[in-house]
């Protein structure tokens, strides 16, 4: 029987979860990322992460008041003023080859625009790591990833979301993929604890996507298993089949091609019983017979290719065909069925026909040619030849070589 929960004791457990997610992303948050600051020299890091107000001297674009204070709002609009020149000028210097300098005058500019608050240092690093990016100025990302590290160590959710999403984007651009993870996850943990499911999928729909395009495949398809999850549970069916693909592809990357295959099973069953979405079947059995083939499950693969095959004709997806035969006669050809492989390249034909490829059924007659061959038959292996030369003639490609089979098959014969 299932276990029934009082409101009290639903509201306590509520409690704890929340207190729970809102633990792991205050240390989420303020995990740092060692490794970049770890390569950098001293002499590198310590002047720049510095507080610009304790240099002596002082920057000349610095007032030099006789008391200390903050700036004040003239003297900081001079300074905004002064930092846009020096942009100006270090996109100028980059521009005319000068990289070095133009990566030491940005250094500076964005060294100082921290004094006019984290958001204009922000969008400057972002700004400049654009540019470094392509620059391979591996140095100065590490520099500027090191810097935000500081920021976000002082950020809190859920009052800093905006400028944390913000950071994970720059993070990216500078390669600190780790961060704009880890950003990515709490920010998704918080939606979570505040009940805004829209956002918790968003968020986690970012993270997985930024893992699978950096490599991260593992962990991609780990973040699109929560994804389906939600998707089952909110029952949102194009959202679910969206994921399990994704999930699946990302399993691909990994060598872990029976899970793949699970996971193409269930999304098969959904096309299945959707009629919209009965043109995707075909692609997809074809998917899964590459991969039973992979995984040397010849007869589901040979299956799989067949109904493919099937589906594929049905929907007048003749590309599909034609692709999903040449690959099952590639596996017949691995087991010696040369009859069946005849069979299927004439099939071949046809749907080349159909779908008015020449340079497909040109293609074709080679291979026929050469499965004839194999079959000691050199009348049929020389009518698919000419047949290919007629093609290839019309096409303006290939001739020399069908030619030269017909020479070497008529020599051979006479």
């Amino acid at each position: 029987m299932p276990r029934q929960f009082s409101t009290g004791q639903f509201s306590a457990s509520l409690a704890q979860l929340t207190s729970v997610l809102s633990l792991a992303i205050a240390l989420t948050l303020g995990h740092q990322a060692p490794a970049p600051a770890q390569v950098l020299r001293p002499e590198i890091r310590f002047p720049f992460l510095a507080d610009p107000l304790q240099d002596a001297p002082l920057d000349p674009l610095l007032p030099r008041p006789s008391v200390t204070r903050p700036l004040s709002p003239l003297e900081r609009l001079a300074l905004e003023q002064e930092l846009d020149q020096l942009a100006l000028e270090a996109s100028a210097l980059d521009q005319a080859g000068s990289v070095e300098a133009a990566r030491l005058v940005w250094r500076r500019e964005i060294r100082l625009r921290r004094l006019l608050g984290i958001d204009q240092e922000l969008s400057a690093i972002d700004r400049v790591g654009q540019v470094l990016r392509d620059r391979t100025a591996t140095q100065d990302l590490q520099l500027y990833s090191v810097r935000l590290d500081e920021i976000r160590a002082g950020l809190a959710l859920p009052g800093d979301r905006d400028r944390l999403e913000a950071m994970a984007v720059t993070y990216v651009v500078l390669g600190n993929v780790e961060a704009a993870a880890d950003i990515r996850r709490a920010l998704a943990d918080a939606a979570l604890v505040a009940g805004n499911g829209a956002e918790h999928r968003q968020q986690l729909e970012i993270l997985a996507e930024l893992q699978s395009d950096w490599f991260k495949f593992a962990e991609a398809a780990q973040v699109y298993g929560e994804l389906v999850e939600l998707a089952q549970t909110d029952l949102v069916r194009d959202a679910e089949q969206r994921y399990l693909e994704r999930q699946a592809y990302n399993l691909e990357q990994l060598q872990d091609f029976e899970g793949a295959i699970a996971l193409q099973q269930r999304q098969l069953a959904l096309f299945q019983a959707d009629e919209s979405r009965w043109p995707q079947i075909a692609p997809l059995q074809h998917q899964l017979a590459h991969n039973y083939r992979t995984v040397g499950d010849l007869d589901t693969a040979s299956r799989q290719y067949q109904a493919a095959y099937i589906n594929a004709i049905d929907q007048e997806q003749f590309q599909v065909a034609a692709t999903t035969i040449n690959d099952l006669a590639e596996l017949y050809k691995t087991l010696g069925r040369w009859a069946d492989v005849t069979y299927l390249y004439e099939q071949l034909l046809l749907v080349e026909q159909q779908a008015h490829s020449a340079y497909g059924m040109m293609a074709t007659y080679d291979e026929l040619g050469q499965v004839h061959e194999q079959l000691g038959s050199v009348p049929s292996a020389l009518a698919a030849y000419r047949e290919g030369l007629v093609l290839a003639r019309v096409l303006g490609t290939r001739q020399a070589y069908f030619e030269a089979q017909i020479a070497r098959l008529t020599e051979e014969a006479s």
